[in-house]
């Protein structure tokens, strides 16, 4: 049964659904290209749009956030907040924030530095490069932490002395345009659509800067009902665990989660007066 306080953000008008992507929705793979959604999770998603705002807001680029999801009429927040589309991106433009052109170049050359280091001597290292900044991936590599301080002796300098951003993930460093993260993005979001209520669910310690967001803006009214989620792995951070509402374990829990949410809206929806789904558009 959902808890009393969830009930609440989803009877708010309007309200909003967010979600980080890997290991929200989907399960943790080896390499980014082989990660799929949860089975269900697809339709699921379909099935809040007519009563609730819903964007998936992740690390990816929105081109392999949306290609994972695939579905479209949602809102799609990418690099971290970078990247906005409100749809799948063969239907809907992609808008970059304007201040983050000038980091462009620079993260292309750390990055172009990161392969040429690191691509004979680490292969099992991944580099993912998005519209501005990349993530290095480094889960296959059968000494993970050794190659983590490799990636972070290389690159914390010239990041700094370039203005950038890096950031760590599971089993990832990330180059990032400064002052951009979940949480801004999270904050845009709820603003742009005057939230009253709103969800948010996460996995990683970059999903923490979302979580504390939300619940600081609960606390200040802007966005009264508000209830923040994470999504229990082995490896998930004690922070985030600390700082949610409520604990879902693994993606299984979330979406089972999902489900109830439906369930509840639909339900809802069919005891309300006619109408007030149309109000939403």
């Amino acid at each position: 049964m959902l808890s009393a306080a969830l009930r609440n953000v989803l009877q708010s008008h309007p309200c909003g659904l967010t979600f980080d992507i890997d290991g929200t929705l989907s399960p943790i793979a080896p390499t980014p290209e082989a990660a799929r959604l949860f089975p269900g999770v697809a339709r699921l998603l379909e099935r809040l749009r007519p009563y609730a705002r819903v964007a998936v807001i992740t690390g990816r680029a929105i081109v392999s956030a949306a290609a994972l999801v695939g579905v479209d009429e949602i809102t799609y927040i990418g690099n971290h907040g970078l990247e906005w589309a409100e749809g799948l991106p063969e239907r809907h433009p992609i808008r970059l924030l304007p201040a983050a052109e000038a980091y462009r170049l620079p993260a292309q050359r750390l990055l172009t530095l990161a392969e040429q280091r690191l691509a004979h001597s680490s292969p099992c290292v991944q580099i993912e490069y998005k519209s501005i900044g990349g993530t290095i991936h480094y889960r296959r590599c059968p000494d993970p932490a050794q190659i983590r301080q490799e990636i972070l002796e290389l690159l914390r300098e010239p990041a700094q002395q370039a203005g950038l951003q890096l950031s760590e993930g599971k089993m990832a460093v990330e180059l990032r345009v400064p002052g951009l993260n979940k949480g801004q993005a999270l904050q845009r979001f709820i603003e742009q659509h005057q939230l009253r209520g709103a969800l948010f669910a996460g996995d990683d310690i970059t999903d923490l800067d979302g979580v504390e967001t939300l619940l600081r803006l609960r606390q200040e009214g802007i966005c009264p009902a508000a209830v923040a989620i994470a999504v229990r792995h082995p490896d998930t951070p004690s922070r985030l665990l600390e700082r949610a509402d409520l604990i879902v374990e693994g993606v299984a829990g979330m979406a089972s989660l999902l489900e109830e949410m439906v369930t509840f809206l639909e339900r809802e929806a069919g005891a309300s007066s006619p109408g007030w789904q149309e109000k939403r558009a």
